[in-house]
């Protein structure tokens, strides 16, 4: 819209549609109040085809549906919408929805990047619940965008056994590192075909480990060129990495889009989509959500970025990208009170328990000494996380780390120091900044109350590993066993290779490992002949194919 003087005395007012014309005496008086009365006039004309291209505007679902933190009465639903508008769940133990009930969630707007989610409470447990989720306009009821269908299926009741199905099993997926080192949604597969082979699985729930987007990288048309000289060509993403130097870090408004851009990136994945709405998940974040190897409370990145500006700012956009596109319970997750480490029980078989490791820690270069105190996920976690183990009714307790327990890990360590829990077993810097003394405070609780059947699952190093541990910190001569299983990536740079050498403080025995492939872990607790719950996992390539030699069936002690 514009208005323009035309001879002197008329006045031409244009929009996309009409054009009006006003005629006004040559005087200062009247021309004065024709200029007033123009600028009446276009704030309304701008207002009304404003409002007119909102109601018109069709609505969609732009990245999916997906469903998350599953209890055995309670449920989150997560969508987002391209406009303004609520959004609507209807669910039902009926595919058909004929005696569905009705949900409204959230308004979508802005400040959300429009993304909203919606509780559902009051479910049976141990059931398959169907949902649908459509978005209408504030305004104009018939404004409205087509449904998308899920489904979820709901946790046996405290205590209870196995679902109500003929394979008397809980199954489920854990993985992590999604689009890293530019390996993106490929091209030739027109995406990150693996959640294909996960969802052929029908898994109960999803552990997304974190590192589910990779917001300190980018993605080329062209990736990394692999041993063969065969380059990965991906879908390019438009959006820019946020340590790129010319970001700037105190502008809020550039660093969310990055963020964003990049959840939408991979969200926008088909694959992706459908197993996410046919299989609930639990969010975890690590540290590409943010930044590598980074820790929130800490009032720069690292050493070597001690001058740059901003740095809290990203961690606060980043975290509040995180909980837009997560379908996590709580709304105000910047809360210690409901967070990101939270518990959930599947009845008798597990007792699931989702840990923060970036939000509590002291800076990585910190030596890790009696006097410096340092803590990799702070005392209220800890104390939460002895407390559950402790309290546990469940057959296996399992815990769901974004950092791995023995595998030493970090980015130029004999600076910055380690990204882990481990020490690990160079003779530089490094070996005095894991986190060890917090976890031999964990393990010792661990053995002095004769605590079993605990399994750690973890990703990050971006390769598979099962790996033992058998200890007696308490010298009474009963030794404590725990697992760690991990897995990783699902697409972005594969290590391994050499594999690194574990550190030692455990008593840690290799079990499987290997190197070079994409892939996640899959688990299942089956009440087996001696009516006891086993727990058996492998790890699984990208064509859902069970790798050799990592198939490992553990007994409940």
């Amino acid at each position: 819209m514009d208005f323009n003087l035309r001879n002197g005395s008329e006045y031409i007012i244009n929009t996309s549609e009409k054009t009006f014309y006003l005629n006004c005496i040559k005087s200062n008086f009247s021309s004065a109040f024709a200029l007033g009365l123009i600028f009446l006039l276009t704030t309304y004309f701008a207002n009304i085809l404003d409002y007119t291209a909102y109601a018109q505007q069709e609505l969609n679902i732009t990245h999916g549906v997906a469903s998350g933190d599953v209890t055995n009465q309670s449920a989150t639903i997560w969508s987002r919408s391209n406009s303004q508008s609520i959004m609507n769940v209807e669910y039902d133990t009926n595919e058909n929805f004929s005696n569905g009930m009705y949900k409204e969630g959230s308004v979508a707007n802005a400040s959300t990047d429009f993304t909203v989610k919606a509780n559902l409470e009051d479910l049976m447990p141990d059931t398959l619940y169907f949902y649908r989720v459509w978005f209408s306009d504030l305004s104009n009821s018939n404004n409205t965008s087509n449904p998308v269908i899920g489904k979820f299926i709901t946790a046996p009741i405290q205590n209870g056994d196995f679902n109500n199905n003929s394979t008397k099993e809980i199954r489920f997926i854990w993985g992590a590192d999604l689009g890293g080192q530019n390996y993106c949604r490929n091209e030739m597969n027109n995406g990150y075909k693996i959640f294909e082979s996960m969802q052929s699985l029908n898994p109960h729930f999803f552990i997304a480990n974190g590192d589910m987007i990779y917001a300190d990288g980018i993605c080329t048309a062209e990736g990394p060129v692999d041993d063969n000289n065969m380059t990965w060509k991906n879908i390019p993403g438009d959006f820019k990495s946020i340590r790129d130097p010319s970001v700037n870090w105190e502008n809020s408004s550039e660093v969310e889009k990055i963020f964003v851009d990049h959840w939408k990136y991979n969200r926008n994945d088909p694959y992706l989509q459908n197993f996410l709405k046919n299989t609930s998940m639990y969010s975890q974040w690590d540290d590409h959500e943010v930044i590598n190897d980074f820790g929130a409370k800490w009032p720069y990145w690292n050493l070597f970025n001690i001058e740059r500006e901003g740095y809290p700012n990203i961690v606060k956009e980043g975290l509040s990208a995180f909980s837009h596109y997560s379908p996590i319970k709580t709304s105000t997750i910047e809360d210690n009170s409901n967070g990101i480490y939270r518990s959930f029980n599947w009845g008798k078989p597990l007792d699931l328990f989702i840990l923060d490791a970036r939000s509590y820690r002291d800076q990585n270069h910190v030596v890790d000494t009696p006097d410096n105190n340092k803590t990799l996920i702070g005392n209220s976690q800890l104390e939460w996380l002895k407390q559950g183990l402790l309290n546990s009714n469940a057959t296996w307790k399992i815990v769901s780390s974004d950092v791995p327990i023995s595998i030493p890990t970090g980015s130029n360590t004999s600076i910055l120091g380690r990204d882990g829990w481990a020490n690990g077993n160079e003779t530089d810097y490094s070996n005095y900044t894991g986190f060890e003394r917090e976890l031999n405070d964990l393990f010792g609780f661990i053995d002095e109350n004769k605590l079993k059947n605990i399994v750690f699952v973890t990703t990050d190093v971006h390769f598979p590993a099962f790996i033992k541990y058998d200890f007696d910190l308490d010298n009474d001569g009963n030794s404590t066993i725990i697992y760690e299983l991990v897995s990783g990536p699902l697409s972005a740079f594969r290590g391994g290779v050499p594999f690194p050498v574990l550190d030692k403080s455990f008593n840690s025995t290799l079990l499987y490992g290997e190197g070079d492939i994409f892939n996640f872990g899959y688990v299942k607790i089956i009440k087996d002949n001696d009516s006891n719950n086993h727990l058996i996992a492998d790890i699984r390539d990208t064509n859902g194919n069970p790798r050799e030699g990592s198939k490992l069936e553990i007994a409940p002690r």
